[in-house]
């Protein structure tokens, strides 16, 4: 026979929309697109006053083969990136394509966000303040 009375646990509340946006793989997404757009927006040749996910690499912003590789290897360098195959490359025309992949390789698992600390290097290096979230 127990003795006293039986404390019962309440089950732990349902997670909402709002929370499973606030979890460390949501807010890194978050952050991953003003350095990416900050980043691309500082190499372009074709100098605009603000990037668009919509704007292509090669015809809207004046990339060619040397700025691209410039632009890889930078984030490849600040997230820990993979090399990406050509097949993965000739896909990512727009800056919403690189963005998404960055995304999608940080919350994988497969790259980390950076530092801020790097991010200011990096764009200190071109003679820039790195963007804020």
């Amino acid at each position: 026979m127990l003795a006293g009375p039986i404390a019962w646990e309440r089950p732990a509340p349902r997670p909402t929309v709002e929370d499973m946006t606030h979890t460390p793989a949501a807010l890194g997404a978050e952050a991953v697109s003003p350095v990416v757009c900050g980043m691309v927006r500082l190499i372009a040749p074709r100098k605009v006053d603000r990037v668009e996910p919509d704007h292509r690499l090669v015809g809207d912003l004046g990339f060619h083969s040397l700025v691209l590789a410039e632009l890889g290897y930078n984030l490849e360098d600040l997230y820990g990136l993979r090399v990406l195959t050509p097949e993965e490359t000739m896909k990512l025309e727009r800056v919403r394509d690189v963005v998404e992949f960055v995304r999608t390789e940080v919350a994988d698992g497969r790259a980390q966000l950076p530092p801020d600390d790097e991010v200011a290097a990096l764009f200190a290096r071109y003679g820039a303040d790195a963007p804020t979230a």
